[in-house]
């Protein structure tokens, strides 16, 4: 990846454009935070450029201006309840939606709009949570309500990674348990989901199975829920504590700051002797 990009920047006269759909797939090239490395974003200025959904109304004066201009192609416009669905199912993705216009102006292609892969039972990841830690769910009156927000498809439906969903449940799930055997019974199940997805090899795998079981855990070990009430949810500590080690690690590779050893002889040994010997240096000088 690095060789073809130091080649096009010396060969090309405009500029490449990743176009990336924020997903909670694990994947490197789904996932733009992890696609390049900071020290080639550094090196290749590469800028990164987010956009917000689109709001509904703006997303059907779009969809309406499209319509107008293809009529020219004599395509069949969909119908009005046509394009409402449509909006709802894309989501403020306006490429989603254009997509899903286009096939079902297309009267030789018979399709629904409930079964099209979209953003049709998009969440927040609060919502999600809530579902999940005010055991929600299990309240509901329908079974088929009840397959629809499996914790399978819950993760799935708020856009975001396993491990971060599980994060989210590991730092919060103790505020709506009041015992501390179903507490510690909880930490077992989560514990051994952060084990399934520290093996890296099988963790694109193995992410679907560690998150429904984090969920459902969640759910059957809290035998005496707190009553119900506004609790504020915290997002997990570890992530901020990845973020400073991986800045780090970058900052002293691209650096060359090893001292001739190995990046985990140096990691694992020298940079511990070296807090312990500024730790030492500061107390006596105090």
């Amino acid at each position: 990846m690095v060789s073809i990009q130091i080649e096009l920047k010396r060969i090309a006269y405009h500029p490449i454009v990743f176009i990336i759909t924020d997903n909670s797939s694990l994947s490197t090239f789904n996932n733009p935070n992890v696609l390049f490395s900071l020290s080639v974003v550094d090196e290749f200025k590469i800028e990164q450029i987010s956009f917000n959904p689109i709001a509904p109304t703006y997303m059907k004066k779009a969809l309406q201006l499209i319509i107008q201009q293809a009529s020219l192609l004599k395509l069949n416009p969909p119908s009005r309840d046509c394009i409402n669905d449509i909006i709802q199912t894309a989501n403020g993705d306006l490429r989603l939606a254009i997509n899903t216009l286009q096939f079902s102006s297309n009267s030789k292609v018979k399709f629904s709009i409930g079964k099209f892969n979209s953003k049709d039972t998009c969440l927040s990841l609060f919502q999600g949570l809530g579902r999940i830690l005010y055991k929600k769910d299990s309240e509901e009156n329908s079974i088929d309500e009840n397959t629809k927000t499996q914790p399978e498809n819950l993760i799935e439906q708020c856009h975001i990674s396993a491990p971060t969903f599980i994060g989210f449940l590991f730092e919060n799930y103790i505020d709506f348990y009041s015992t501390i055997d179903d507490a510690a019974q909880l930490c077992d199940y989560l514990s051994l989901t952060e084990h399934i997805l520290n093996e890296w090899e099988s963790r694109l795998q193995l992410s679907t199975i560690s998150s429904s079981i984090a969920c459902r855990a969640v759910r059957l070990c809290n035998s005496v829920p707190i009553n119900r009430g506004f609790k504020p949810l915290r997002k997990p500590q570890d992530n901020d504590v990845k973020t400073r080690i991986k800045k780090n690690r970058t900052l002293l590779s691209t650096n060359k700051l090893y001292y001739g050893c190995s990046e985990q002889e140096y990691f694992s040994t020298v940079l511990p002797y070296q807090a312990f010997l500024l730790k030492t240096s500061r107390s006596s000088t105090t």
